[in-house]
């Protein structure tokens, strides 16, 4: 039914004159020859007078079906019909894929379809549809992210303590025992953190302080809050130090799908909805469904430097169309419009390692700041002070198109010893036959910084050049110069030679040179061969010389499998005239890593003893666990031992008697599949969900709670007083529970939420009765068979 609104022209007929008369039968006979038309539809909007569009002369309302382009929207729009032309809401425009932006109309305005360049529309009355025909330069793109990342849910962390550990016990003339040691607080307000070494040996014990801290991240702002022992924020051209105090800094790892540095968008247009494939570098990285129209392909991402990215999709024949384009994508530059940043402030750290608490006396501070201008150009400023010293610099990294990226920093330094000045150039072209980095930096003066300010030497000048070019069948060669001269210490001018060869998927050659030009009594060469074996076991040889000594080393190596188990390590060696050997067997388990070492060099023989891993306390539980990086979760089966528990679809563990097992190895701000094998759950035993998603904080964990409950229940065998099974579809209704069932087949019902004492109540079509009986869970956690239990019938309906 075609919807039409418009003003009321009434059923009166004015027959004023034979004039007016005459003119209406023009009109109808008009309207009589075009009718076929009309009814077909087959009419393009702007070729034909009003009357022909939709019968009638004055503006309307309608409301029809919208295809776009041959697809359907799925969308039912009010159309304005004016004279010979069709128009609509931009808002509604907008809603099937039009882009009114680029329209340069409000979103509440009318457009006219005639007015809009190339767009062509045919009007369907039978069908009640219009069929619009639009260019692709007023269609919105649709836009697909090439990775196809699936959406993290918010991270989150619970209340628990952490302690990691790596105990080291060395035993030759005498014992003597490192404990390293890191006490984690974690709540969903923060983490607080304090790292320390334990000494102990024949003279005396001693413990050091490393760090200590609070912090607290904000995915919204991607930023982080930390108070205490920290390091300063630094640039390529400038260096950090470790102080005390407070820092605000952005953190990107908060948003690990977030690509900080430029992509390309590739962009494209499909004739037909279909599949689009991306190609970089001749590999394939996605493929993505699109529907018909133009589409935009974000986060092209797979390589590293210059290369070319190529797009397949089909056009309406089904024929492939390719289309390529160069790209270049360094990961040191910010994505246009995003800023990186950090401000600190607070007492530079002496004799870090030593001592527990040495501070200098006098505030510093510092920040550093890069922001994406475009996606060929990055701008960066840096700057620290404290009492006497200022120091403040800027820098760029410009992308050259397809011909690498060029960098540069200027900075000067001020107070009253540390006048100067330090300025840098780079270069870097990175593509598939050849990749050049190079870089030059030279300071003047008594340039200097915050390090500087605690005795850390001064960098007078920096050339470093690295060329690498890869050959034929899995070959390799670079070539390297790296000359460094800081204050007050000897130069060197470093040249090196490496080439690679990948004989087979198991077998690789290298072989290596350096010189020093600085010190000519430096210099070595050394050839290698490396063997991958099976079940995780590899192999290597080398031989060389260096500064005039001989050299060798044979070693081989089997670490202990992820899941757990045994790993076993064997090398002999020689340097100039020492002898070395050396015997490992480790042991990784779900308790944390132990692993027990002989060494022996010059005659004298050196054994030792490490254990690594943590100890968590969460959700009432004391855990012993691997050495714990960063996020973890700790599942929890309501205290239902012996439930197999997954992690990405493998088999991690058994929760223990305390229904409980901590994955010790998630990714912080990152889904994290966990899942339970309810099939070796016991028949009495319901659990409401079997897979869940964890998402830890970062440093923090996270309880996975896998409710289940033990099933009270039984299937009831039900006779009557001759013995007979009662008939399928008898009404039950157990009375503790409020439940209702009906009998089955040989008089079997099953009841759940069963107490101490039952009660049933069953009904029939013309008779009633009442039963109970007494239940109690079986040891074996089985689902018990109750009965027979006779109910005696009684005429009428329940009472």
């Amino acid at each position: 039914m075609l919807m039409l609104r418009g003003p009321d022209h009434g059923h009166a007929r004015d027959r004023r004159s034979e004039r007016n008369d005459g003119a209406r039968t023009l009109r109808r006979c008009v309207l009589a020859l075009s009718l076929p038309m009309v009814l077909t539809g087959r009419v393009w909007g702007g070729d034909i007078p009003e009357s022909l569009v939709l019968g009638m002369s004055q503006p309307q309302e309608v409301y029809l079906e919208v295809t776009l382009n041959g697809q359907p929207t799925g969308q039912l729009l009010r159309f304005r019909a004016t004279g010979n032309a069709l128009s609509c809401v931009a808002h509604d425009l907008s809603a099937i894929g039009i882009d009114t932006d680029k329209l340069g109309v409000e979103p509440s305005s009318e457009v006219s379809l005639n007015a809009i360049d190339g767009l062509r529309y045919r009007y369907d009355a039978a069908a009640q549809r219009v069929e619009l025909e639009v260019p692709d330069r007023w269609r919105r793109p649709y836009t697909v992210d090439a990775r196809q990342l699936p959406g993290v849910a918010p991270a989150s962390a619970d209340r628990g303590l952490l302690f990691n550990y790596d105990a080291y016990l060395q035993s030759d003339s005498g014992s003597r025992l490192a404990l390293w040691s890191e006490l984690r607080y974690f709540a969903p307000s923060g983490v607080l953190d304090s790292t320390g070494t334990f000494y102990a040996n024949n003279r005396d014990r001693r413990y050091v302080r490393y760090d200590t801290s609070w912090s607290r991240s904000d995915p919204a702002t991607l930023s982080t809050l930390q108070v205490g022992d920290a390091i300063t924020s630094s640039l390529a051209w400038s260096r950090s130090v470790r102080f005390a105090g407070f820092q605000w800094r952005s953190n990107f790892a908060l948003r690990p799908d977030l690509i900080t540095f430029p992509l390309p968008s590739l962009s494209g247009s499909a004739a037909v909805p279909s599949a689009v494939d991306l190609y970089v570098n001749n590999v394939r990285r996605a493929s993505v469904e699109v529907p018909s129209g133009p589409f935009v392909l974000n986060n092209a991402a797979g390589i590293t430097g210059a290369g070319q990215a190529t797009l397949v999709t089909r056009d309406a024949l089904g024929r492939t169309v390719t289309t390529s384009l160069p790209l270049y994508i360094d990961t040191r530059m910010m994505s246009e419009g995003l800023s990186s940043y950090a401000v600190e402030a607070g007492f530079l750290r002496r004799r870090y390692g030593e001592v527990s608490f040495d501070y200098a006396p006098n505030l510093a501070g510092s920040g550093s700041w890069r922001h994406g201008i475009s996606d060929a150009l990055t701008l960066e400023a840096h700057a620290e002070a404290t009492s006497g010293l200022f120091n403040g610099g800027v820098g760029a990294l410009v992308r050259l198109g397809q011909a690498g990226v060029l960098s540069g920093s200027l900075a000067g330094s001020g107070g009253s010893r540390f006048q100067g000045e330090q300025a840098s150039v780079g270069y870097q072209w990175i593509q598939p036959s050849l990749s050049i980095d190079a870089e030059i930096t030279r300071s003047f003066g008594d340039y200097g910084d915050l390090a500087t300010r605690e005795g850390s030497p001064t960098l007078r000048s920096l050339d470093r050049l690295t060329f690498s070019v890869p050959l034929v069948g899995g070959q390799n060669l670079s070539l390297s110069y790296i000359g460094l001269h800081q204050r007050g210490t000897p130069a060197s001018r470093i040249g090196s030679l490496s080439y690679l060869w990948s004989v087979a998927r198991r077998l690789s050659l290298n072989l290596s040179a350096y010189r020093d030009f600085a010190q000519h009594h430096s210099h070595g060469i050394f050839f290698s061969v490396n063997l991958s074996l099976d079940h995780q076991q590899t192999a290597s040889a080398l031989v060389g010389s260096q500064s005039g000594q001989s050299y060798y080393n044979l070693q081989a190596l089997r670490p202990a499998d992820y899941a757990g188990g045994w790993g076993w390590g064997v090398q002999d060696g020689r340097s100039g005239g020492i002898g070395f050997r050396q015997a490992q067997l480790q042991y990784l388990g779900s308790a944390g890593q132990v692993t027990a070492l002989v060494q022996s060099a010059a005659g004298h023989t050196v054994t030792s003893l490490d254990a690594l891993g943590s100890v968590v306390w969460m959700d009432g539980s004391l855990q012993a666990a691997r050495h714990i990086y960063d996020g973890f979760a700790l599942v929890s089966t309501d205290g239902v031992a012996n439930v197999p528990v997954l992690h990405e679809n493998r088999v991690i563990g058994h929760t223990d008697d305390g229904g409980h097992l901590l994955i010790p190895d998630l990714n912080a701000y990152q889904n994290n599949a966990l899942a339970i094998d309810s099939m070796k759950l016991a028949p009495d035993m319901r659990v409401d969900t079997t897979t869940l998603t964890a998402v830890p904080q970062s440093q923090s964990g996270v309880l996975a709670h896998f409710p289940i409950t033990r099933y009270a229940a039984a299937s009831i065998v039900l006779r009557d007083g001759e013995g007979k099974s009662l008939p399928p579809g008898t009404r039950v209704h157990h009375e503790e529970s409020g439940a209702d069932t009906v009998v089955g087949y040989d008089g079997l019902t099953f009841i759940s939420e069963l107490r101490a004492e039952n009660h049933l109540r069953l009904e029939g079509a013309d008779w009633h009765c009442a039963v109970s009986f007494a239940y109690q869970a079986p040891a074996d956690h089985s689902l018990p068979v109750i009965g027979p239990l006779v109910c005696q019938r009684q005429a009428g309906g329940a009472p």
